[in-house]
This record gives structure tokens, sequence and C-alpha cells, in this order.
């Protein structure tokens, strides 16, 4: 090694190796060597004097042959900080340290190891330095990838537990304001300092809010970049609570949104005044100018008030408002006037009848390109029915509504906006694939190529599963039902899964006995989509050597049951229906879940359910899974439809 550094032990770099004298006998001698991680004692002088065999394998030598380690088994970018923590260590006893580094596999690649020591050189017992190893290297790839992801979309994750000062940001979070981790450690005067003085209190209070009632939020600020500017983000979070209801964490992510916010500016102030003054709307769409007088009424107000729009142009709005609404609409008003936001807000109004009518209106500002006000546009409708009949639980319902169909048109907008150019990335790895315009030269190229291409088609498969449970959810989801041969849909689901199958070490049985001519009332895409998503799962839970059972039967009531049952590692009992809740995943086993989006099971019993079939789960955690579903039997909706003729 190059350094010359000494220590008060006497160790320098080059001392840094391995010795392997007796190891510990008997029990614990058996448990150490058959761990999973990797144990070993080094005494100050930088001589292991036991290294377990896990050791040799990880770091590619064989067992018992570990003469030393030299520089060239340290990465070089964590070398030195590696030796300097190393150092402290010893000249300290008691001293803990855990780190991560990167150390040659012995064939010409690096792996990350995560270190445990702790100096016990002065307990007589061990007379050294435990070192506690593992390999993180998948660990960090993942992190790495999603680190890639986030910062592709301009996107951030955030967790903030009860007693920290200050909140967990993801790389991506800090990359969206142009900062690195090491730059900052946000406290709560931090992010404060960093947001808009108009949003600041904003975002406080719905923060607060959301502790109070357990709500979720979501709101757009602006924060400062390191540059000096300002980004529009959009910050979305919930709160988690324990066992007692109390809360214990603020989580959510942000995205940056300041080129779209960009975008959509510049759509209104060319086309909203011609949008919103449509002719033939339904509504009641009025404009109104810096003073509050209105400019224009559509003639729908003939229809809803019974005032012609030469009248309604006379009149203003708070003339035929009910009194014990008017505070409350000028309150909406004065609040577009400050966020220059949308307002809906909904008021009693009297028609030319002399009766008062339930109205809703959206209220939104004109500003101009100096972000000066300019009047404001309302469109109105009446929901006089709705309010009379059930006017509180409307509001709530409402509410609810609002926020889902927010969240699918935003998932759904997302999805498609990522699905086109995923589309172009797999199109041209494919050709490259196939060296359709020539060789690539180095093979090594195309192994690149085919890499590109599964993980786009991966990452497809999840942004096709978030479109469809965003089109569920949005009551666009179209099924097509026709007589569907079971045993060649349950064949053609069995060869889709196959390469996964093989590849995990993995037996997948058919047992399709008795239902040879069995026809489902079913739409084909849709049932094709639910047995490769329980497929999918049953294999990704699956330990290799273990079992995945694909089987069907007749069933009561006129159905079809099929089946999935796999030996895999199982679901506790409290987690059942969490699984079952759009984008939740068991946090017991997230190595393993990380790999999809939480929509495969939501998704099989939103499409069961709209096929007017039975779902169920049972889980045994350790033994397995199975999955079933009852479709209706083709045979027996034609009875039911001939005996209705």
């Amino acid at each position: 090694m190059s350094q010359d550094i000494e220590t008060k032990g006497g160790l320098t770099p080059g001392s840094l190796r391995f010795n392997q004298p007796d190891a510990p006998d008997g029990f614990f001698r058996a448990v150490v060597e058959n761990a999973a991680d990797m144990i070993s004692v080094i005494d100050q002088d930088g001589v292991f004097i036991y290294a377990c065999p896990k050791a040799a394998e990880t770091f590619g030598y064989e067992h018992g042959s570990i003469d030393k380690l030299t520089e060239d088994n340290f990465h070089p970018d964590d070398y030195d900080a590696m030796f300097a923590d190393f150092t402290d260590l010893v000249v300290n006893g008691g001293r803990r340290h855990l780190a991560d580094h990167r150390m040659s596999n012995g064939r010409g690649g690096w792996i990350w190891i995560q270190t445990h020591a702790i100096n016990l050189v002065d307990d007589p017992r061990v007379k050294g330095i435990v070192m506690v190893s593992r390999d993180i290297t998948v660990q960090k790839q993942r992190e790495e990838q999603i680190r890639n992801a986030e910062n592709a979309i301009g996107f951030g994750h955030w967790r903030w537990d009860d007693g920290d000062v200050g909140p967990y940001w993801s790389d991506g979070l800090y990359s969206i304001l142009g900062l690195k981790r090491e730059q900052c450690d946000p406290d709560m005067q931090w992010v404060s300092d960093r947001i808009a003085d108009e949003d600041r209190e904003a975002i406080a209070q719905e923060s607060i809010q959301a502790l109070v009632n357990g709500e979720s939020f979501s709101r757009i600020v602006s924060m400062r970049h390191e540059d000096g500017s300002f980004r529009r983000l959009m910050i979305t979070g919930h709160v988690e609570r324990d066992q007692f209801g109390k809360p214990t964490s603020l989580v959510g992510v942000t995205q940056d949104v300041t080129v779209l916010e960009r975008a959509n500016k510049a759509i209104r102030n060319s086309e909203q005044e011609f949008r919103l003054l449509a002719e033939h709307s339904t509504d009641v769409i009025s404009r109104y100018d810096v003073e509050g007088k209105p400019v224009y009424v559509s003639p729908s107000v003939e229809r809803v008030l019974g005032y012609p729009p030469e009248v309604s142009l006379t009149q203003s709005w708070d003339e035929f408002t009910h009194p014990q609404d008017r505070k409350h609409v000028a309150t909406e008003i004065v609040g577009m006037f400050k966020d220059h936001q949308t307002r809906r807000v909904s008021y009693r109004m009297m028609a030319s009848s002399g009766e008062y009518l339930w109205l809703e209106s959206a209220i939104t500002p004109l500003v101009d390109d100096r972000g000066e006000y300019q009047g404001m546009v309302t469109c109105t409708r009446d929901i006089t029915e709705q309010k009379t009949r059930e006017q509180e639980l409307m509001a709530a319902r409402e509410h609810a509504e609002q926020a889902n169909l927010t969240k699918s048109r935003f998932l759904a907008n997302m999805s498609h906006e990522l699905r086109t150019p995923l589309n172009a990335i797999l199109g041209f790895s494919e050709m490259m694939t196939q060296e359709i315009f020539g060789p690539m030269g180095n093979t090594q190229y195309g192994e690149y190529a085919e890499l590109i291409h599964e993980s786009g088609s991966h990452l497809l498969s999840l942004i096709s599963d978030i479109l469809d449970m965003s089109k569920i959810e949005a009551g666009k989801y179209e099924l097509s039902f026709e007589s569907v041969a079971v045993v060649p849909a349950l064949k053609k689901a069995a060869r889709m899964v196959q390469t996964r199958v093989g590849e995990g070490e993995l037996e997948l049985l058919l047992q399709l006995d008795g239902i040879e001519d069995c026809h489902v009332h079913a739409d084909e895409r849709a049932l094709t989509q639910i047995l490769l998503n329980i497929l999918s799962n049953a294999v990704k839970f699956t330990p290799a050597g273990g079992r995945i059972t694909l089987s069907a039967v007749r069933a009561a009531h006129g159905r079809i049951a099929i089946s999935v049952r796999d030996t895999g590692v199982g679901i506790e009992a409290q987690d059942l229906e969490r699984v079952l809740n759009p984008f939740e995943q068991v946090v017991r086993h997230a190595e393993l879940a990380s790999q999809g989006t939480g929509l495969g099971l939501p998704l099989v019993r939103a499409l069961v359910d709209m096929q007017d079939g039975e779902f169920d789960i049972k889980s045994t955690p350790g033994r397995g899974t199975t999955v079933t579903i009852a479709i209706p039997d083709a045979d027996a909706v034609d009875n039911d439809v001939q005996k209705s003729a």
C-alpha cells in the first residue's frame, strides 16, 4: 500500500492481512462458520485472528487460503475513509463503528460491504476487534435505481418521524433543489426558510391539520432552489399512527411541477377565455372585470335562474345571493385573489320565481403575464336537488370523489406520459438486439440492449397496472364479455410465466382434470391479466425449490373456481387486508415487494368484481398462500338469459 500511516497499536495500511490459526470449536464454531454474515476478529496490528468461511467465499478465495488484504482489495474512492475510521477504532477501546464500503470480489468486480465493528481488545475473552460484515450490493443497486428514477422525473420522497428535528429526504428531493445530501441536514427551520413566504403558513397549517384529523394533504408550493430561483413543488403527505392511534410520522412524496405549471399557464393565457365562454355550455359561465362587474353571462342563465342574459348583466353577484351565504362567498373570492387558485363554492341564489336555488360555482382568476389580476370567470350549475335530498352526505361524498378523481387522473396522466417514451425505448432496444441495421461489434452491447429491453418491459408492465387501476377507479375500464375456454386460458398464462418460474428454480404444476370443456363468461384480456398477476405474485414470493400449483374446478352457484397455491413466504393474518389496498406492500417482505407497485392483488380483485366474480385469499406465514377466484360459468349465464327471456 502506498500510504505511510502508523497508529498507537502499530497498525499500518500495509499490515492489513488475514491469518487464520485455530478457529473456535464446538457449538459457537458451527454457528459462526455457517452464518450468512462474515464474522472475523483482528488484532491491533491488523492481523486477522479469525475469518469465517463466508469471508473467503465473498472475496473470491478458497477457504483457508487467504493470506492478506492489500490496498488493491479496497475501492480507491473508499480506502482513505475506511482506513481512517479503522485507525480511530483501533486506538479507542470499546468504540463501535458502522460503515458501508466497496471491496473486490476476487473476480474483477466490486461488491458493497456493510461492516459493524467493535474494539474488544481489552476484553480477555476476545483480545481483538470483532467485525460482522455482510454483502449489501443488491441493496445499493436498488437504492441507485430509485435515485435514478426520482431524478429522471423530478420526484422525491420524505419522512418526518416524531421526535426528529427534521425530515429524512431521498436523494431525489435534494436533487430537485440543486443540493447534495452532504451539503445540508434539513431541520424544521431550514425547510421553512426554503418555502416561499406566501406558501409557508398554508403548508404548515395543512400539515398540522393532517396530524390532528389524520387526513392526507396535497398542496403546490414554491421552494427556493440552490441557484436562487423558485421551483413549484407538489407536496403530498399522510400521517402514520401507532396501534393506539397516536401520530408517529408524516410521510409523503414531492414532485417538481414547475415545467408543467408553466405549460398550463401558457395554455390558459391563450385559450381559457374562449374555452370558458363556450356558448353551448349547460352550466352558467360568467366573466367579471377587475371591479367585479359582470361583462358576460352565458345564455344558459335563463334555463337555470329564469333571467335573460341581458338582465343578468345589470345585476351584481350579491344582489340575489342568500343573505346567510354572502359572507361565505365573499371569503372564497378574497381567497382566490390571494392565492390565484380556483375556488369552488356552494351557495343559494334567488331565481326569477322568487325561490332560492342551491348553486355551485367554480371561481377562476384571470391573471396576465405579469401576475396582475384581470378579473374572474365563474362556472355555475344548479345543485338544488342534490342539496335538498342529502346535503351533508353529498358534501362528504363529493370531497372524497374529488380527491380520488384527482389521484386517478394524475396516475393516468403520468402513466401515459411514461408509456410513450418507454415504447420507443423498447422498440429501439429490440432493433439493436436483432441488429436490424447491422452488427453492433462488441457482444456486450447486445447484452446491454437485452437488459434495456427487459427492464423497459418490466417498467411498462408496472405502468400498465397503474393505468388500469386508474381507469377502474375512474369508471372508464371497459369489458367485452364472451365465452372463454378455461383450459387454454390457464395454459397460456402458465406459458407466459414459465421463464420466470425457471429462473426462480421453481416447479409449476397444472391440475386441470375434469374441466376440459369448461368455459367462463368473462373478458378474455381481463382474465389473462388476473391470472398473470396472481401467478407473478406467487413466483415473486416463493423461494427457490418451491412449488406453484394452478388448478380449476367446478364450484357452487354456477361458477368455475381457479386457484393458485404456492409454498412461498406467506402473509400474516393482520396483513391480508393491507395487501388488497392499492399501493400497499407488506413491510416484512419489502425487498421482494419493491419489485412491483403494490397493485397486483388490488387489480385482481377489482377485475374479478367487475366480472361478477368472487375473490378469496388464504395464507399461512412460512407455508404459502392460496388465491382463488370464482368466475361465472358461461353455460350457467346462458341458461339464466334463456330463463329471463
